[in-house]
């Protein structure tokens, strides 16, 4: 499938999502089908749909549009009511951030438009899940340090959410992101070091079904995780001071 049958696909699907709400929703695509980076088979077609029903009755409604959606392949939308949305900045700020940073609406008004995260918010959200993924690739490292098939599996499969989190790193240090891998590895470069360029090259690596990744890169890997860590970090330091 090509990035053309997948807006496609996304047309007909706010089409159904139309014909059983009408106008009372916003909805946007957001991550790599908007970034233009979508790949086949690795990546998530991410739509966030906002509700101005979100009870049990007005859920029911979009659940032929949202079954047909789901057997084609791609992942479920997320669902929220417009209520909720406009308070929910402090316990999505990644989320909420790397919308802001690319996004494209689908239906009705801009449903990004208008939320402010917090950086407070935004730094610990970031430390929390950077921590906890350098702790379960630590674990792949471990266990499967000698094979390097599964290495390249963990490295490729967690690329792209590191990458969310370089990017709203990026944000908490006022510096642009730019859209591409590239562009978001070039704005940390200084605050992470120069291995923070072997993301570039996991990323070169997700197309391929299966990638020998060598010891030594998922090790350059790790600590690039680790040194993010750090970076966080630092920055609650900075903000205290």
């Amino acid at each position: 499938m090509e990035q053309r049958e997948v807006d496609e696909a996304l047309e007909g699907f706010i089409r159904e999502l139309e014909t059983a709400l009408g106008t009372s929703f916003s909805a946007a695509a957001y991550g790599s089908v908007v970034r233009g980076d979508w790949l086949r088979g690795r990546s998530d077609v991410n739509v966030i749909v906002v509700l101005d029903d979100a009870t049990a009755a007005g859920l029911a409604r979009l659940t032929p549009a949202v079954k047909a959606w789901h057997e084609r392949g791609f992942t479920p939308p997320l669902f929220i009511a417009r209520a909720e949305w406009a308070r929910a900045a402090d316990v999505f700020p990644i989320e909420i951030t790397d919308m802001q940073l690319a996004h494209r609406v689908l239906h009705g008004d801009d449903p990004i438009a208008g939320i402010v995260v917090d950086p407070t918010d935004l730094r610990r959200a970031i430390e929390a899940e950077l921590r906890g993924k350098l702790i379960r690739l630590r674990q792949a490292y471990v266990r499967f340090g000698t094979t390097p098939t599964i290495l390249g599996g963990y490295a490729t499969s967690s690329a792209p959410s590191l990458l969310v989190l370089l990017r709203c790193a990026a944000v908490l240090f006022g510096r642009d992101p730019g859209r591409s891998a590239a562009d978001t590895v070039a704005a940390v470069h200084d605050l992470i070091g120069p291995d923070v360029e072997v993301l570039n090259e996991v990323m070169a690596h997700r197309h391929e079904q299966e990638w020998n990744c060598p010891a030594g890169v998922f090790e350059r890997y790790l600590d690039v995780v680790r040194r993010a860590v750090d970076v966080a970090d630092t920055h609650t330091q900075q903000g205290a001071g």
